[in-house]
């Protein structure tokens, strides 16, 4: 994975790359498929957006 938003383009791992943009969830990123990136979406990485009081599921 790799953040074309992010100063520097750098490149994570699938799960640090989600937990990196849990309050950037707007950022463009792609996912290295073998031979090179492709466009992909953060929710791929598996990033969830809770929309309750701090950021968290509601119990």
């Amino acid at each position: 994975w790799q953040c074309t938003e992010c100063l520097g383009k750098p490149e994570y791992c699938m799960s640090y790359c989600r937990d990196a943009h849990q309050r950037l969830p707007f950022h463009r990123v792609e996912q290295w498929v073998g031979t090179h990136f492709e466009p992909s979406w953060l929710y791929k990485a598996g990033l969830v957006i809770h929309l309750g009081y701090t950021g968290k599921p509601f119990p």
